[in-house]
């Protein structure tokens, strides 16, 4: 089971070998995501993925 946060911000920064990603809720929680390069281009595609079909819905 995960917990549910609805996103204020986020902010993406390249530290060494990897990308880190501060995100903060909107009841103020905040935590870091660690990820690499090629868990991002996936998570980038299925993002593209999900926004194309939003646009094709709406047109």
């Amino acid at each position: 089971m995960a917990t549910t946060y609805k996103l204020a911000q986020a902010l993406a920064a390249k530290v060494g070998d990897h990308v880190e990603i501060a995100v903060e809720a909107e009841d103020g929680t905040k935590f870091k995501i660690v990820a690499t390069a090629e868990q991002l281009e996936a998570l980038t595609g299925d993002l593209e993925t999900i926004l194309d079909a939003d646009d094709s819905a709406a047109a």
